[in-house]
């Protein structure tokens, strides 16, 4: 993922340069995930993604063109459950790709007992909620991108040549090969339980999404140690394999701190293993899928320096296909390199 590495990583130099020239109580992060990561080191299923996220609670931001049309979707969708304020606490931008494999890459055939070959390029947008008294929140995003396109393919190619790692080779027979629109809109509710302290946190999200993955659920959020960030900044249960909402930290003092949690989760449709609307060579059906999923995640966050921050986290998920040699348990892990800036 050499190419799109670089690039994201340019744009992290780009953006803390601007961000550092006034923007208040924001952070820029680069994310990078794979299943090398994982105590397992196996190289399939999310095999890797790659993110750079910059979120911050700026008027600018959050009264953006794309921040005010996603506002608009969640007075119409979410405000029916509930008032919403009518700004956001906080706003977020997210650019990445990740991608999945089968067990056996060396080959160019098609295993129809194992998951097919996806990827995801992606731009989403994703606003933050806090209510009046500060004791529960929303949190939404609008995610746009494309199926089955070559890059996700070409870096992994290139991160593989260099390591010496095996080529895959089915990337032809990939979910909607030569790319196709996708859209994914999601909203969680937050509400912060009564024993959290300033160092030891809790929360329950109740979440759901409609587009290439639709799903509802439930997850038990904690965190315990040294925390600066505000609660709504912090969202591990709502990752979708790369994709991370809003969960970069604010404007604080140090921390140093383990978190975890876990979640429960009814899935109706994944795009991808079942496609979307173009036929692809290798798709599977409901029927091959659980609909029920179970997910536990571990993780640590540490400043290094200067309200730079270092945070390590291990997801283990069950299996998404009933039977065949896709029917394993999923583990990977995160690098999330963050800095934070502007006012308190």
């Amino acid at each position: 993922m050499r190419s799109l590495s670089l690039a994201l990583a340019l744009g992290f130099a780009v953006a803390s340069s601007v961000s550092l020239a006034g923007e208040p109580a924001s952070a820029i992060a680069l994310s990078i995930d794979n299943d090398l990561f994982a105590p397992t080191r196996t190289d399939r299923d999310y095999t890797a993604g790659v993110a750079i996220t910059y979120s911050s609670n700026s008027e600018a931001l959050n009264n953006s063109l794309v921040s005010r049309a996603v506002g608009a979707i969640d007075q119409g969708l979410v405000g029916s459950f509930g008032r919403l304020p009518d700004q956001p606490e906080n706003t977020s931008v997210e650019f990445g790709a990740y991608g999945f494999t089968p067990e056996e890459i060396t080959e160019q055939g098609i295993d129809r007992s194992d998951r097919p070959y996806s990827s995801l390029v992606y731009l989403s947008t994703s606003r933050s909620y806090q209510s009046a008294g500060g004791t529960s929140g929303w949190t939404t995003s609008l995610t746009v991108g494309a199926l089955g396109l070559d890059l996700f393919e070409h870096s992994q190619n290139a991160i593989h040549k260099a390591t010496g790692s095996d080529k895959p080779e089915g990337w032809d027979h990939q979910i909607s090969e030569g790319g196709e629109p996708t859209v994914r809109y999601s909203a969680a509710y937050h509400q912060y339980l009564d024993g959290s302290e300033p160092g030891s946190k809790f929360k329950v999200t109740y979440f759901g999404s409609v587009g290439y993955l639709t799903e509802f659920g439930a997850a038990l959020v904690f965190r315990g140690g040294l925390i600066s960030s505000p609660d709504n900044r912090f969202n591990p249960e709502l990752m979708a394999y790369g994709e991370r909402a809003p969960s970069v930290s604010a404007v604080g003092g140090r921390e140093n701190y383990f978190w975890g949690g876990l979640s429960v989760k009814a899935r109706a449709y994944n795009a991808f293993l079942q496609g979307q609307f173009r036929d692809s060579d290798h798709e599977l059906s409901a029927n091959d899928l659980n609909v029920l999923l179970a997910e536990v995640w571990a993780g640590y966050t540490y400043t290094l320096w200067d309200n730079m921050e270092l945070s390590y986290v291990l997801r283990v998920q069950s299996s998404e296909i009933k039977n065949g040699t896709g029917d394993r348990t999923l583990a990977w892990g995160g690098l999330v390199l963050s800095k934070r800036f502007g006012s308190h």
